[in-house]
């Protein structure tokens, strides 16, 4: 049996307009999710994000020297579907950041403060934010499906509650 992390962060820098916005709009301490796991034939442990402007791999240590962790859940998986998802992972790897979909994240913010749901309106499926990124790994590894979470709606706070609620208790 393997673990696979969900995790919420905010940078330790101070200055950081973008993520003082994600926290404020979405009423969350956090304003980043990322994927987290152990690879046993590299003996490290690996961040799989979307940040900057790309989607990415980074090492415990490098991710550490500029986010705090603010919660994570251990998410038990077979190592068959740790496997499955890695591949997953690896092949988004490199996507670009969903610049126009954060603004119409934007947008769906705005409809919820009126009890509206709908879709991003700039979603690209060839983009991806951090959250949409998690989201879909819980849909890859059948902790969610489709139905119940939509990937590109999810903010960092949408996803933790939905861990919550499913019972997971932050580490």
């Amino acid at each position: 049996m393997a673990n696979l992390i969900i995790g919420f962060s905010k940078p330790k820098k101070w200055f950081e307009p973008f993520s003082w916005l994600i926290r404020l709009v979405t009423s969350s301490p956090f304003s980043h999710a990322y994927i987290k796991f152990y690879s046993q034939s590299y003996d490290r442990t690996l961040i799989y994000q979307a940040s900057g402007l790309k989607v990415n791999f980074i090492g415990q240590p490098m991710f550490d020297s500029s986010e705090l962790t603010v919660a994570e859940f251990t998410i038990p998986i077979t190592d068959d579907a740790l496997e499955s998802t890695v591949q997953y992972a690896i092949d988004r790897c490199g996507s670009s950041y969903g610049i126009l979909q954060i603004l119409g994240f934007g947008a769906v913010l705005f409809m919820r403060t009126f009890g509206k749901k709908i879709q991003n309106p700039l979603y690209s499926g060839d983009t991806y934010v951090c959250s949409e990124l998690v989201s879909d790994i819980l849909i890859e590894i059948g902790q969610a499906n489709g139905d119940v979470i939509d990937p590109s709606t999810m903010s960092p706070k949408d996803v933790y509650d939905y861990l919550i609620s499913k019972g997971f208790k932050p580490n």
